[in-house]
């Protein structure tokens, strides 16, 4: 949490989606309508005050520079006809007040929107190496590309939501909790998740390799990790994921996987991984090659469904088969 927050505080360039856009307003009809058509982003139906006033091109004019409080952040400029409806922005990652526009507007005919982990969420603004100036913000950069290679080449979560019995909100959010304490869990589950990844490859000559691998682990291998009765502590399960990493997922079953080399919105469907309940949890692995420093990337995972006409879902599922990780 130490590494997070020293991350937050550089530029302003790292910070995971879910940290800031929080406890923002439901998004109103009318912002809905806007962003459902793919030239208009969120960002475009707002007033940018939260930037401060202050924001214009940089001296190359390929980028959006503003002025995040006292720290200079960098948006790939791209044009509107480039952008896809329904994927979020930069510029909609670090600014936006109604939260829930995306998770509306992707949801899938036939479910009702849940609350979900949002493990994947991510967003990086750039540094390039003309913004540098001074002995300072070189040193700045440095920090910076240690922290995007730690906190957003490799993001891992898990599909369903861990919620302790006390507060039954997962632990994982709470910064204050013993990690060390033993607590009695309770697994949440959802059926379909939409991921949004901007990758703005229009922008760039190349972008880094990025693969989604989802896992499945049995019951009996998560007891060999896990004690059978749920009962267990924040440091147990991180125990536990790095082991599992460090051993490349071999104790999971691999179930879907899918190199992403466009922007756009991506679907995994866990009622159909997990159809005969043969796994305790899901794991989804993002993972990028590499994670210049100068690379600007926004991911958005706050987006679960659950099912509640399979027909409808079904015949929706047919029709957008291909944004599906498989």
């Amino acid at each position: 949490m130490k590494k997070l927050l020293l991350t937050m505080a550089l530029l302003g360039a790292v910070f995971t989606v879910s940290a800031c856009s929080e406890n923002k307003d439901v998004a109103s009809d009318e912002s809905s309508e806007l962003l459902a058509n793919p030239e208009v982003t969120q960002a475009s139906t707002k007033e940018s005050e939260s930037a401060n006033g202050d924001s214009g091109t940089d001296e190359t004019g390929k980028y959006e520079k503003i002025q995040y409080g006292i720290y200079e952040l960098y948006f790939p400029i791209i044009k509107e006809s480039d952008k896809i409806r329904g994927v979020e922005y930069l510029y909609d990652a670090y600014f936006a007040e109604n939260v829930n526009v995306h998770k509306s507007i992707n949801r899938p005919e036939g479910t009702s929107s849940v609350e979900g982990n949002t493990q994947l969420s991510c967003c990086a603004a750039a540094f390039p190496e003309f913004a540098v100036d001074s002995e300072e913000k070189q040193i700045t950069r440095d920090e910076m590309a240690e922290s995007k290679n730690e906190l957003i080449k490799t993001r891992v979560a898990s599909a369903y939501r861990e919620s302790d019995e006390e507060t039954n909100i997962s632990y994982e959010r709470d910064e204050e909790a013993d990690r060390n304490k033993k607590m009695k869990h309770e697994f949440k589950h959802v059926d379909v998740q939409a991921v949004s990844f901007a990758l703005y490859e229009s922008f760039y000559e190349t972008i880094p390799n990025l693969t989604v691998n989802v896992y499945g682990m049995s019951y009996s291998t998560w007891n060999k990790y896990m004690p059978e009765d749920d009962v267990y502590s924040i440091n147990d399960t991180k125990a536990m994921m790095t082991a599992l990493a460090e051993n490349n997922y071999s104790d999971c079953d691999k179930l879907a996987s899918r190199k992403i080399d466009k922007s756009g919105v991506y679907y995994m469907d866990y009622s159909e991984y997990n159809k005969d309940n043969r796994y305790k949890q899901l794991f989804i692995v993002a993972e990028f090659d590499e994670m210049p420093i100068d690379y600007a990337v926004a991911i958005n995972d706050d987006m679960n469904y659950n099912i509640s006409n399979s027909q409808d879902y079904a015949k929706w599922k047919e029709n957008n088969k291909d944004k599906f990780i498989e």
